[in-house]
């Protein structure tokens, strides 16, 4: 009896150790990606435009009522928030979510919870006070267009 007690015992407490050992904090997180790093900031959308067919300049789809939207990128989630002066929701899409940095292809990947909705962004332009992105615009599957929205911080 008393054997079986010292083993359930010693048992016991090598099932602890392993449990507290498994919940030990990691003291050397992932490094975030440079990259990554610049994307941490609130960004202010400065231009939004589209190709112009047969002509040299584009078109500018950029809104009065944009001029203090922003996008805030946090490294548990996104939030692109409307600003004080109001635009149409369904001229732009305002939501929050998660985001992902795909460094093998260069773009932000955005899944947005409210309402749920995914869209992928082409990065063209990274550095510490701009960024610019290209997506095609898919609401209207015969007419898709492509969108390069400027940000800076």
């Amino acid at each position: 009896m008393k054997s079986t007690k010292f083993y359930l015992l010693l048992s016991l407490g090598i099932l602890a150790n392993v449990i507290l050992q498994s919940c030990k904090k990691d003291d050397n997180p992932a490094p975030v990606p440079p990259k990554v790093q610049k994307l941490l900031y609130d960004w202010k959308i400065i231009s939004i435009t589209t190709p112009k067919v047969g002509q040299a300049t584009d078109s500018s789809l950029l809104k009065g009522c944009m001029a203090d939207d922003l996008i805030k990128f946090s490294l548990t989630g996104f939030d692109f928030q409307d600003g004080a002066t109001k635009c149409d929701s369904s001229v732009f899409y305002y939501s929050k979510g998660n985001w992902s940095y795909n460094l093998a292809s260069d773009s932000l990947q955005l899944g947005a919870t409210t309402p749920s909705k995914y869209v992928s962004w082409k990065v063209v332009t990274l550095n510490d006070s701009i960024m610019q992105v290209k997506y095609t615009d898919s609401s209207n599957v015969l007419k898709k267009i492509v969108k390069t929205i400027s940000f800076k911080h």
